[in-house]
């Protein structure tokens, strides 16, 4: 359970570095579990788009992540 916890806030520390857009996208794609279709319609991006920002909000979810490890 403080695993679970100590994720959570792991996850949420992560995304309040992401821009609106990128936090959007990740929060749409991985925590709701949209999918791009649906992600689309919501923000009215194009499916490139959409898939474009996921792959490069994440990038920055790991060089964050990477940052936080080596205590930066």
């Amino acid at each position: 359970m403080i695993q679970q916890v100590a994720a959570r806030e792991l996850v949420q520390e992560l995304l309040t570095r992401l821009n609106p857009p990128d936090r959007l996208v990740v929060t749409l794609l991985h925590l709701e579990e949209k999918s791009v279709a649906e992600v689309q319609a919501m923000t009215g991006w194009s499916a490139p788009l959409v898939k474009v920002r996921a792959f490069r909000a994440r990038k920055k979810l790991q060089r964050f992540l990477s940052q936080l490890e080596k205590g930066t």
